[in-house]
């Protein structure tokens, strides 16, 4: 199996739902992460979101396994999606509209990822990355690499670093900040209020949790190398190229008021 690298950019509010019966104030939560509670999209749910885009175009049975009612040797799909993880998320600030908040143990994580998958990766970046693990993070304290005082992130009082993490924009996102793992953790998501109308009355309100746009995720998709040249050309190159020609795929729920609207890239080599 080949495994390619993707980045999920979110154009719009996402909500994943975790599906779980909670007693707290917030009634729909978003999926997270069992190990690190970051948000996630998982892999069932990555997965159902390619198929229902490649509805609108020609998707195969062959690469997302059989719809209900038909036949074909590859039940689960012969590509395997893997759950989609952090990568950076918008935080409010003072001085700017957003800075892309990321942590060390994410930073670390994704460069584990490169490596235990074996994934060819842009080289530069990876380095870049890799320095900006190593930066000396205090709780309470985020870093910021820029030359400004007095920002405030959300409610922390921020450092400055001098390392140059300018080639680290595209892929993280504007205005870099890099917190605690702890502290990445405890940042609040969005919680939007909701109401159900009926003839103009509101009969029912509810509070569901988003990330927010701007947010950015990776994710793997393991494809099959032990294809005939016919094979090859006519299920992996037309998934590609269908895939390429993708503006948009939605994830999650609420479709019908924009929530889930992102930007899909391939950034492995």
């Amino acid at each position: 199996m080949k495994r390619e690298l993707y980045t999920i950019t979110t154009l719009s509010n996402l909500h994943v739902g975790s599906g779980d019966i909670n007693f707290d104030v917030i009634d729909n939560q978003v999926q997270r992460d069992a190990i690190t509670t970051l948000p996630t999209i998982h892999s069932s749910s990555l997965k159902g979101a390619f198929r229902e885009a490649f509805r609108e175009g020609q998707a195969t049975s062959y690469i997302f396994g059989p719809d209900n009612g038909d036949n074909d040797s590859h039940q689960t799909g012969a590509f395997h999606f893997f759950e989609a993880s952090l990568l950076s998320r918008p935080v409010r600030s003072n001085k700017k509209p957003y800075f892309s908040a990321t942590s060390v143990g994410v930073i670390t994580s994704f460069l584990e990822l490169l490596e235990d998958f074996e994934i060819a990766f842009d080289e530069t970046i990876k380095g870049e990355l890799l320095k900006l693990s190593k930066e000396n993070v205090t709780d309470g304290k985020p870093l910021i690499f820029e030359n400004l005082n007095g920002v405030i992130l959300e409610d922390f009082e921020t450092a400055t670093s001098s390392l140059d993490v300018s080639a680290l924009t595209e892929f993280l996102g504007e205005n870099i900040a890099l917190f605690s793992d702890e502290d990445f953790k405890a940042l609040d998501l969005p919680v939007l209020a909701r109401n159900y109308l009926v003839n103009g009355e509101s009969k029912n309100l509810w509070y569901e949790e988003v990330v927010p746009k701007k947010s950015k995720f990776y994710f793997v998709i393991a494809k099959p190398t032990n294809l005939d040249n016919a094979d090859k050309k006519e299920k992996l190159e037309k998934f590609e190229k269908q895939f390429d020609a993708m503006k948009t795929v939605q994830f999650g729920g609420n479709k019908s008021i924009g929530y889930g609207y992102s930007k899909v890239e391939k950034v492995s080599v």
